[in-house]
């Protein structure tokens, strides 16, 4: 019996870790615990320190200012008919992991068109 509560306190302990680092790093928007008197918790921007990528992780091109304002001119349009920036971002996203090959302009293109043809 008590090795099994020792198992776990420590997985607890563990997933608590994991779930502030997620938090600090900005993945993870809600704390664990909140200690503020409203029901609803305030989200903080924090600054992370650059860490290097893993030996094997891929490495992508550095994105420039010109192609910063392509991509948030891109969300904005997909936004007008979302009305979310988030979900914006993310359908936006996974339409140019499945299509690598074409430009940014038709991936946020086919993204209103799929919005559009999912509301008929």
């Amino acid at each position: 019996m008590d090795v099994l509560l020792a198992f776990a306190v420590i997985g607890f302990v563990a997933w608590w870790i994991r779930y502030n680092q997620l938090y600090r790093s900005g993945a993870v928007k809600i704390p664990f615990f909140s200690f503020g008197s409203s029901g609803q918790s305030r989200v903080r921007k924090v600054r992370v320190a650059h860490r290097p990528a893993p030996a094997g992780a891929r490495r992508t091109a550095p994105v420039n200012h010109a192609q910063q304002q392509e991509i948030g001119q891109a969300v904005s349009s997909i936004t007008k008919y979302t009305h979310n920036y988030e979900v914006s971002v993310r359908l936006l996203h996974s339409t140019r992991q499945a299509n690598m090959s074409k430009s940014l302009n038709w991936c946020a293109e086919k993204v209103i068109d799929d919005i559009l043809r999912d509301r008929r």
